[in-house]
C-alpha cells in the first residue's frame, strides 16, 4: 500500500467495519482524487477496499451483494456531483495483514480501460491508498463521516443490528460487545419468565467474526435448530430454544434480515447439530 495516513494506530478501541463506512470512504477518495480537464471532471473508477482479516471474514457471506450496492452508491455519487467516469466503476476487496480490526483502506484509481481513450481524458493513475478507522483517537475524528439514515436505506447500506426475538413477541437488541446472559432471573440481560428456563440458562457472546451461544448447565438444556448443544457458533436466522421457549437470532441490515439461507455454517464447540 502506497501510503498509510491519519496517524498512529492502536490507541483507541475499534468496532467492526460496516458497509456504510466503506461507502463513505469510497466517495471521500473519489472526491479527493478527481481530476479536472477543460470540459469535464474525471473521477476514479477503479477501487480496492483493503480489510483486516477479521473484517474480511465478517462480510464474506454477502460480499458479492455488497460490491453491487457499493458500485450503485459510487455511481450515484458521481452523477450527483457531475463527475465523469471513463468506464463503469469497479470495486474489489482484498485482505491486508497490516490492518487491525476496525481499520480499512481504500485505493482509488482513474483508468480508461481497453480501447481508444476519449479526447481530453487524463492518463491512468496508479492510485493512492487512504486508511480509515471506525473510532476517534485523542479527541480527533479519525473515522469516516456518517451518512443519513434515509441515504443509507436508499442505497441498501444501513448499519447491521443484532437482536434476539422471542416467540411471545418481545425482541431484545444485542448492542455493544456483550456477552449477554439469558435466563429466568431478572439479573439477566435477556429475561425469559418461564419455569422451564433456568435462572442462569445460557449466554450469547460476540467473536471478532461472529457469535456463539453457550449453555450454562441449565436443567432443560439449550437447542440450536432443535439439536441440543453446549457451545456453538450461530448465524442470522438460527432458531434457539431455551427450556422449550423458542427464539430467533436476527442479524438485520436496514430492512433486510439475514436468515443464513443457502450459506454454509461452520460450527465450533463441543455440541453437534
Amino acid at each position: 500500500m502506497q501510503s498509510l495516513v491519519e496517524g498512529a494506530f492502536g490507541r483507541a478501541f475499534r468496532k467492526q467495519v460496516h458497509p456504510v463506512e466503506i461507502a463513505k470512504g469510497l466517495t471521500k477518495q473519489m472526491d479527493e482524487n478527481r481530476m479536472i480537464s477543460v470540459s469535464r471532471t474525471y473521477a476514479p473508477n477503479d477501487f480496492t477496499v483493503h480489510l483486516s482479516k477479521a473484517d474480511a471474514e465478517s462480510i464474506q457471506a454477502y460480499q458479492s451483494a455488497l460490491r453491487d450496492e457499493l458500485i450503485q452508491y459510487v455511481s450515484s455519487h458521481a452523477q450527483s456531483n457531475s463527475y465523469h467516469m471513463m468506464t463503469p466503476p469497479r470495486i474489489q476487496f482484498t485482505t491486508e495483514d497490516s490492518l487491525r480490526f476496525g481499520e480499512f483502506g481504500v485505493t482509488a484509481k482513474l483508468t480508461g480501460g481497453e480501447g481508444p481513450r476519449e479526447k481530453g481524458a487524463p492518463e491512468d493513475t496508479s492510485g493512492q491508498t487512504k486508511i480509515f478507522r471506525t473510532e476517534k483517537t485523542d479527541g480527533e475524528d479519525q473515522g469516516t463521516a456518517a451518512i443519513s439514515a434515509d441515504e443509507a436505506r436508499k442505497h441498501g447500506l444501513a448499519r447491521e443490528t443484532i437482536s434476539l426475538a422471542i416467540d411471545d413477541g418481545k425482541t431484545y437488541p444485542l448492542e455493544g460487545r456483550g456477552p449477554w446472559s439469558i435466563g429466568r432471573s431478572e439479573e439477566n440481560d435477556i429475561v425469559i419468565s418461564d419455569p422451564n428456563v433456568s435462572r442462569r440458562h445460557a449466554r450469547l457472546s460476540r467473536l471478532e467474526n461472529g457469535f456463539v451461544v453457550e449453555d450454562l448447565g441449565s436443567t432443560n438444556g439449550t437447542l440450536l435448530d432443535d439439536a441440543p448443544i453446549d457451545r456453538e457458533r450461530i448465524e442470522g436466522g438460527d432458531k434457539l430454544t431455551f427450556g422449550g421457549i423458542n427464539t430467533r437470532f436476527l442479524r438485520e441490515t436496514g430492512d433486510r434480515v439475514s436468515d443464513g439461507a443457502g450459506q454454509p455454517k461452520h460450527k465450533e464447540g463441543s455440541g453437534g447439530r
